[in-house]
């Protein structure tokens, strides 16, 4: 095992143990003062956690360590601190989170690609616009889901997630507005590389992944 996954598995458990402590504590301080809708957001955070080792383990993917230590620190922030925690009523977290979430899902949407198209590296110019077009849509398009899951959170359970009775679409549009500048920031950061043929944090990340799970797993099946 090279230094550098040895300094990613580490800085992984170091951040799961962080994780798991504060939220022990969310579940005693949620109980010690009765609030009930922390409580039931403490039991959500022990799930989400798990969402990208699963989509990893279904699909018999090796773990990228620089992948994980995102999902946790972007589920300690989003799901324990902000929902347990009442993170998301200090002004401009909530805006933070979905700049950070266009982030992580446009260069999900990168190596969601490379998977479809089996390659990490793209020399068609056709091929190159459609995958710009696709990374912004498929990070858009889960922005507005999820803009939608909240508005249902509305209707049907009478939780304005949303801020429907204090913002009206204010707060909708700004969340997706946020999500796409956090991807177009990615897909400038690709641009630069591609055109100066200069690999940076997120090319390298998605051609780690791409060699690991995909080149390597073809290349044993061909053998």
């Amino acid at each position: 095992m090279n230094q550098s996954k040895v300094r990613g598995k580490r800085l992984f458990y170091f951040e799961t143990a962080i994780y798991v402590i504060t939220l022990l504590y969310s579940f005693y301080h949620s109980w010690q003062i009765q609030d009930m809708n922390a409580l039931g957001m403490s039991v959500v955070a022990c799930i989400t956690p798990w969402i990208v080792p699963v989509i990893f383990r279904l699909f018999h993917w090796k773990p990228i360590y620089e992948i994980l230590i995102c999902n946790i620190t972007f589920v300690y922030f989003a799901s324990l601190i902000g929902s347990c925690f009442h993170g998301y009523s200090v002004l401009g977290f909530d805006k933070v989170l979905h700049f950070s979430s266009g982030l992580l899902l446009t260069i999900a949407a990168v190596i969601l690609f490379m998977v479809i198209k089996k390659s990490a590296h793209i020399d068609d110019p056709d091929d190159y616009r459609l995958f710009l077009l696709f990374i912004n849509a498929m990070n858009l398009a889960i922005a507005v889901c999820w803009e939608f899951f909240e508005y249902a959170m509305l209707i049907f359970f009478q939780n304005d997630c949303i801020n429907h009775y204090t913002q009206g679409v204010h707060d909708s549009i700004t969340d997706m507005m946020c999500a796409g500048v956090g991807g177009l920031l990615v897909t400038l950061c690709i641009v630069h590389a591609y055109r100066h043929h200069h690999d940076n944090f997120i090319t390298r990340l998605c051609e780690k992944f791409y060699i690991l799970n995909i080149q390597n797993h073809r290349t044993k099946k061909a053998n």
